[in-house]
């Protein structure tokens, strides 16, 4: 039925430029097709009255030829060559049916309500029935009409408007008045009329001299659209008119294509008799073809063209001449956009297209729904534009099938297809993709195109083992929503196994635990092993499945052989501290080869800034720490000395006799964490110091009390370690010894010197001078650090007569600054200690002089009663009670202060009335002369008690 044709042409200024040949690209049509009436006809219907049988559109055309249609929001409507009218619905069946003529119906109307049509016919008669009431109405012009147009609302007009002309060269306008219809000559004169056009107050028509356009509101014709003198006579080929708008009208007349426009006219351009309207034509275009109907496509024009071979001959050939001409090209519908280019051109197959000229053609258009209505005398065929789902169906015959799987999820959004769904596409465009061996792009549709269905999920993973490509799919296997068989999960590890392990290792870890038999799997690993045992991708599998079986301590030796350093962190997370205490040796070489990984990276770091810099270091490089002082923080080290509880050092240490030098690491790092831990082996750390470490022995010698001084010192006797010799010497006591060791291999009278400090022996530094009075740099020395130890004045005696010694006299001088320093500091504290004395002094002289104050619960130090005696009757000539108090606050009566000598206490007589202040002085001053400087009793026997007890 269609055709497609991909050539391209532009209208411009009325020529046609081709742009594009024509070629073999397979392109998707604008509009779909559908031939009217397939497949019906077979069970005729009864019209309204039961009398006259219904029929289908296919057994219509076969007994009868269409000859005009028409086209409302409710019905499809036929005129035929033998004076029918038939009313059919949107599938060609038929609904209803007026004999309204004796001849043939040229030309079909109905009003805007779909209520009412009209025929007019080559009978002469304009007939108007009624589609939902019993109502006729007939006129007979006399000569055969070929065109007619009711007023848009014909059905709720009171005036019943209907416009019509044919052969007689008038424009009638029909009216219903008070007295009945009566007709309105609105134009005549200019040939026959061969199409009407109304629509609002405008009505269109046209003659042999071309368009007019004329207002119903004003009654006035408002414009006139002449056809060029080189077109081909008006009856030759019908004019063709569309209103795309009420005031835009398209005309379509033979080879010519125009736009229309209804204006208003400006107000300073009205005049008297003139309309309140002109018309402007917007677009104008040749073509080479025949229009034979147009119609508007959205913001573009869709043009029914009937193909001819030259335009210019056609426009000069006579009626008997196109009776005559050869068979005729298929009719096409072509799409022109706003820029007047060719969009799309379909070629029609209606039947019988090779013998049927270009006005057997009709082209009607219902606007609302985009819907086009093709017909020939035997064929009518609807066009519609196309949906999604024919671009879906379009796509998927040419096997496009991403496109259209595409095209099918972004219609989810507009409520999605109505005949295709995502995943039956999906599962087309991936068995496409399986065939053409695309495995990797067929996967990855999985997910979108399978969701959440199992079973889905299931039937494709079988079908990708069957092409032996499970590698593609396993990445996108679902762990939940769906959850698939375990089988599903073992296929794949299997698979793996068998072809690929380092897949089989990416996949256990991706795999969550509980999809599959973690059994079988660790089962089928460990046969494929024993087959290949140094294979590393097996060992780390293995390792991963039974971390996930939770048997982290068979997991263990596989992490431990494959130097992975997340072990500690296995064993500290699953407390397997146990299970590795007879791993030392392992342990320890993971420790060494993480510190050569390291130092592989520090050199190649090195040589690269160096090759930067051209080999120039701007700053200086600290030194490196030696490999053992390394080791000893190694992750295995720290793990096993932290946990001396679950590795016990007793066990570690047999493991590693053989390896001294690691042994050596392992109890470095135990006594730097904890002195007192290996303590037993501290008499093997002797040696294992003096052979690897020698700089850290006597560090060790001194911080610990464990090892045998006898055995330390044959280990380092051996090893000629005379600074440590030394210093064992020192402890066992031999120190005469240890000096000669630093005066005779040292040399270094520093050391001599701080050794007879530290051991605080006359008899050493009597010794050291013995022995340096032949040397001279060791009287230097001795000269340059003499102090408290040494009498510099006894030394410079001791030195022989005519001993030459290199530098005495700065030696010298540093004694005698040394001395004047001494003086000058002795100078400067005896008189800070005289101004903090005098102030002392002055400062308890005034806190002496100060009074003391005394209440009546001051009691005696001596009987312990008042000091004061609460109303005291004194007679004249009797003593006054008195009291002393000392600077120590201790207060005594003078009866119990004189208690040995009461006769000569001093007494104060009561015959004095008035007690002066000179009075109390006196009597002070007795008291002290009787007393002396003889201090407080209770401050005296405390003394003395403290001087007993120490």
């Amino acid at each position: 039925m269609m055709k497609k044709k991909t050539k391209k042409k532009r209208m411009v200024s009325g020529q046609e430029t081709e742009e594009e040949s024509e070629d073999e690209e397979d392109e998707e049509p604008k509009l779909n097709y559908q031939r009217l009436g397939t497949g019906l006809g077979d069970t005729p219907k009864k019209d309204s009255d039961g009398q006259q049988p219904l029929e289908g559109l296919r057994d219509i055309l076969k007994k009868d030829s269409a000859s005009a249609t028409t086209v409302s929001e409710r019905f499809l409507a036929m005129g035929t060559h033998w004076g029918a009218v038939h009313i059919m619905d949107f599938e060609g069946n038929e609904n209803q049916k007026f004999q309204a003529h004796q001849a043939t119906v040229n030309d079909l109307s109905v009003d805007l309500d779909g209520e009412y049509i009209a025929s007019a016919s080559d009978d002469g008669k304009v007939v108007i029935n009624g589609l939902f009431q019993e109502e006729k109405h007939v006129y007979n012009y006399k000569r055969p009409v070929k065109a007619v147009a009711l007023e848009p609302h014909y059905a709720r007009s009171t005036s019943r408007q209907f416009v019509s002309g044919g052969m007689a060269g008038q424009l009638v306008l029909n009216e219903k008045g008070w007295f009945g219809n009566r007709d309105i000559v609105l134009h005549s004169g200019e040939g026959p009329i061969y199409a009407i056009k109304w629509s609002g107050t405008f009505i269109a028509w046209s003659n042999d001299l071309g368009v007019k356009i004329y207002d119903t509101a004003t009654e006035q014709r408002i414009t006139f659209i002449d056809r060029p003198g080189s077109s081909p006579r008006a009856d030759l080929f019908k004019c063709r008119l569309c209103w795309r708008k009420e005031t835009e009208l398209l005309i379509g007349w033979a080879a010519l294509v125009k736009i229309a426009v209804v204006k208003d006219r400006p107000k300073e351009q009205m005049k008297a008799g003139l309309p309140a309207q002109y018309v402007e034509i917007t677009t104008m275009f040749q073509t080479d073809f025949i229009v034979c109907g147009i119609a508007p496509f959205k913001d573009m024009l869709l043009l029914m063209a009937y193909a001819v071979d030259d335009i210019d001959e056609i426009a000069h050939i006579s009626g008997s001449e196109m009776n005559a001409r050869k068979l005729s090209k298929r009719p096409e519908l072509r799409i022109i956009n706003a820029y007047n280019e060719e969009i799309s051109s379909d070629a029609l197959t209606l039947h019988g297209y090779a013998h049927y000229q270009a006005n057997d053609y009709m082209f009607e258009n219902l606007p609302s729904q985009d819907m086009f209505y093709i017909g020939s005398p035997k064929d009518i065929v609807v066009a519609k534009e196309r949906d999604i789902d024919d671009h879906i169906e379009w796509l998927m015959e040419r096997e496009r099938y991403e496109e259209a799987l595409g095209h099918v999820r972004e219609a989810q959004v507009y409520g999605g297809s109505k005949k295709f769904s995502a995943s039956e596409i999906g599962q087309k465009y991936m068995g496409w993709l399986l065939e053409r061996e695309e495995y990797d792009k067929a996967a990855a549709q999985c997910p979108s195109v399978l969701g959440s269905d199992a079973d889905l999920w299931e039937h494709w993973i079988y079908a990708f083992a069957g092409a032996r490509q499970l590698k593609a799919i396993a990445g996108y296997i679902p762990f939940k929503e769906p959850t698939l068989s375990d089988t599903i999960y073992e296929l794949v590890l299997f698979y793996f196994l068998m072809h690929d392990h380092q897949s089989l290792f990416k996949t256990i870890k991706s795999f969550p635990p509980g999809l599959y038999n973690i059994l079988n799997v660790i089962v089928a690993v460990e046969d494929r092993l024993k087959q290949d045992k140094d294979n590393v991708l097996l060992m780390e599998s293995l390792a991963e499945l039974y971390t996930r079986d939770d048997r982290a301590d068979q997991a263990l030796e596989y992490f431990l052989r494959l130097r992975k350093p997340n072990v500690f962190d296995l064993i500290r997370e699953h407390d397997l501290f146990s299970a590795v205490r007879d791993k030392a040796v392992l342990l320890m070489e993971f420790d060494q080869y993480l510190y050569d990984q390291k130092k592989k990276e520090r050199d190649e770091a090195r040589a690269e800034a160096a090759k930067k810099t051209g080999g120039v270091s701007s700053t200086e490089a600290a030194p490196e720490p030696t490999p053992e002082e390394e080791l000893v923080k190694g992750p295995a080290i720290q793990m096993m000395v932290q946990h001396t509880y679950d590795i016990p050092v007793k066990i570690v240490v047999p493991q590693l006799k053989d390896h001294h030098r690691l042994l050596h690491i392992y109890l470095d790092a135990l006594f730097l964490f904890d002195p007192h831990l290996g303590f037993e082996f501290h008499n093997l750390q002797v040696e294992l110091y003096a052979a690897y470490a020698p700089t850290k022995l006597i560090d060790f010698l001194k911080a610990s009390n464990y090892y045998s001084l006898e055995t330390a010192y044959r280990a380092c006797e051996k090893r000629d370690l005379v600074p440590e010799m030394v210093f064992l010497l020192g402890r066992m006591g031999d120190n005469k010894k240890a000096l000669m060791l630093i005066i005779e291999r040292l040399g270094d009278v520093e050391r001599a010197i701080n050794f007879a400090k530290e051991q605080n022996d006359d008899d050493l530094w009597e010794d050291l001078l013995k022995y340096s009075m032949d040397k001279p740099h060791f009287i230097r020395g001795l000269l340059q650090n003499v102090g408290t130890e040494i009498n510099p004045i006894g030394l410079i005696r001791r030195i022989p007569n005519g001993l030459e010694i290199p530098d005495l006299r700065p030696a010298l001088m540093k004694i005698l600054q040394d001395f004047n320093l001494q003086m000058s500091l002795r100078e400067g504290c005896k008189r800070i200690l005289q101004t903090d004395s005098l102030g002392m002094a002055s400062q308890l002289q005034r806190s002496q002089k100060r009074g003391i104050s005394c209440s009546e619960d001051t009691l005696c130090s001596g009987c312990q009663e008042p000091i004061f005696v609460p109303g005291e009757n004194r007679p004249p000539g009797s003593n006054i009670s008195t009291f002393v108090m000392f600077l120590c606050r201790h207060a005594y009566h003078d009866r119990c202060l004189f208690a040995d000598d009461e006769g000569g206490m001093p007494r104060m007589k009561s015959s004095l009335t008035n007690i002066t202040l000179r009075a109390k002085a006196n009597h002070a001053s007795l008291v002290m002369a009787k007393r002396g400087r003889i201090p407080c009793p209770l401050c005296v026997d405390q003394a003395k008690v403290e001087l007993s007890t120490r």
